[in-house]
């Protein structure tokens, strides 16, 4: 296979321009991925805006990737970590975009179930390309993908707005998991079949924790955003009652202590990633509940909170950064069989082309999940 392929890429904040690349030789331990389609994640306008001091520019954004295996070097199913049977060209995978951990430092030898924390690790999506050999991301029109890579197959009838949602929903899965730490529900502790939780900030990762918690046996589920349509879906996704975030913050903690009996959930997420709704999160959980936080993925400020309320309540405060690779295969599982309309969260699929459009309308009103196809 020889020719050209385009790629977008961003040479600093604010700056993206298509550029074209050879199609690589592909190594007996890699393989070439044709790329069917790329979510944009808030993080990656954010990186686009400038608010990643850590930004590997020149690079190929786009770390929700999908596609079919174009060519596959005689030894990549010995190098690489393929769940679903062996590789062949022509299979339709996922991949996990933070594989490539080193496998040496503290957090590898001593936390591989949190590979996001490895210094030395190399993602598709996030690798700058005065490395050698670089790394794409989803916003190119293939991608070669190297040794120690999770490689996860997906049925061919997968309709691509849901299979879009792989690395996204894992994110999601992740957040709701988190809270079922220490795990005995029937004594209160932690998250379990039953239990009422709240969910604050309902864009696509936020309507994905109300999917998952629907999903796994959730009791009331209760959704709160700034947004009449955000909150919309999350009712699709399986919210019982919907929070108004632009009312005052006391009359919305009645309403929601109504709802609870008086206590508040026993699980509430952060996912809005505005500093102000992790305060709210506080004043919302009842007394021995828990709050992940799994919205801010960039620095998007401070907020004050209250010390005592934490004491007092006795809370359990979790943060949820990435995923261990791994969760691809319940999140597949989940998609083969749960009944939510979950592929309503992709609400706009666009042309190779038009990514800068792409990047601008997502977090919009009305916008949920962006998707480019190639």
């Amino acid at each position: 296979m020889s020719g050209q392929f385009k790629a977008w890429v961003l040479t600093g904040p604010g700056k993206i321009e298509i550029q074209k690349f050879e199609i690589p030789e592909v190594a007996e331990d890699s393989a070439l991925l044709k790329v069917e389609a790329g979510g944009i994640c808030g993080t990656d306008k954010h990186i686009f805006l400038g608010h990643s001091p850590t930004a590997p520019f020149p690079f190929i954004g786009g770390h929700e990737i999908i596609g079919t295996i174009a060519k596959l070097g005689k030894k990549a199913n010995e190098g690489m970590a393929v769940f679903g049977g062996p590789l062949q060209e022509g299979d339709r995978v996922a991949i996990a975009p933070t594989s490539m951990s080193c496998g040496r430092c503290d957090f590898c030898l001593n936390m591989p179930h949190r590979p996001g924390f490895c210094p030395n690790r190399f993602a598709y999506g996030f690798g700058s390309l005065k490395r050698f050999p670089p790394i794409f991301g989803g916003y190119s029109e293939y991608i070669c993908l190297y040794p120690k890579t999770y490689v996860f197959k997906i049925p061919k009838d997968m309709p691509m707005k849901k299979a879009v949602l792989i690395e996204p929903l894992a994110t999601a899965l992740r957040a709701v998991e988190r809270a079922y730490s220490p795990g005995e529900a029937f004594m209160s502790h932690g998250y379990g079949v039953g239990r009422n939780a709240m969910v604050l900030g309902v864009g696509p990762i936020g309507a994905m924790v109300v999917a998952f918690l629907r999903y796994s046996g959730a009791g009331m589920i209760i959704a709160q955003d700034l947004l009449p349509s955000r909150l919309e879906m999350s009712k699709q996704m399986g919210a019982d009652f919907l929070i108004d975030g632009t009312k005052p913050i006391d009359k919305r903690i009645e309403e929601v202590r109504k709802l609870t009996a008086g206590l508040g959930p026993d699980v509430v997420f952060e996912a809005a990633g505005a500093p102000p709704a992790f305060a709210e999160s506080l004043e919302f959980v009842r007394r021995g509940g828990k709050l992940i936080e799994v919205g801010h993925f960039t620095d998007n400020g401070t907020t004050t909170i209250h010390p005592f309320v934490i004491c007092y309540k006795d809370v359990d405060i979790h943060g949820s950064w990435g995923y261990p690779m791994l969760i691809f295969r319940d999140v597949i599982s989940f998609l083969e069989r749960t009944i939510l309309p979950v592929e309503e969260v992709v609400t706009h699929v666009l042309p190779f082309d038009d990514l800068l459009k792409g990047i601008e309308l997502t977090g919009t009103k009305e916008v949920g999940k962006v998707a480019i196809v190639p």
